[in-house]
């Protein structure tokens, strides 16, 4: 091996390595998440139940790379009772600037514990955007054909930051690419360093 070779394996190896940790730190650094709760009477059908709404999303998203809105709701034990009567969930999330997926609305039937819905926005602009999202608690007789008619709306502020190309996971899958490289050269290094001192 002549003389500037060691170095410039570790010098590579070094380098990889830093540069996979920080891919690596993309996807392991947290993004601000903020949550807002809201409750919902039952005037359909008249229980006197309630359904509890939480509201859970990222204060900063990444433009043109999917960011994920989830909303949490669970009826009371006196919704729960009265579930029979026929309940329909709806939801609507609004966001200018942006596409939401799977759709803006949805119309879900109400059942026991704990239930969880999830939107998709990309921005595919930068700036501070504002969105709602609105809810509420229908009868089984409500279907898409008329507008939402809000019970409770939560408002949303974003600060919509441009996106570096890779989503965090996959930056995450390259960073541990570069570090198995990186650790791989110094394995070889190491084997070199012995084969020749066995030899001389």
């Amino acid at each position: 091996m002549k003389p500037k070779q060691p170095l410039t394996l570790i010098f590579l190896a070094i380098l990889l390595f830093s540069l996979g940790v920080s891919f690596i730190s993309k996807r392991t650094l947290s993004i601000p998440a903020a949550n807002q709760a809201q409750t919902l009477k039952d005037w359909a059908h008249g229980s006197g139940g309630t359904l509890k709404v939480m509201l859970t999303y990222p204060t900063k998203l990444l433009s043109n790379q999917a960011n994920t809105i989830t909303l949490t709701y669970e009826p009371d034990a006196s919704l729960e009772q009265n579930l029979d009567s026929g309940y329909i969930f709806d939801a609507e999330f609004i966001a200018a600037g942006s596409v939401i997926s799977p759709q803006r609305r949805m119309l879900l039937p109400l059942e026991n514990g704990r239930q969880s819905i999830s939107w998709e926005i990309v921005p595919f602009i930068t700036f501070e955007n504002e969105a709602i999202v609105q809810a509420a608690l229908e009868n089984a007789d409500l279907t898409g054909a008329y507008a939402i008619s809000p019970q409770v709306t939560f408002d949303l502020a974003f600060e919509v930051r441009q996106s570096s190309g890779l989503s965090p996971q996959n930056s995450f899958y390259a960073g541990l690419v570069m570090v198995a490289v990186a650790l791989l050269l110094l394995v070889y290094y190491v084997l070199k360093q012995n084969s020749l001192e066995a030899k001389g």
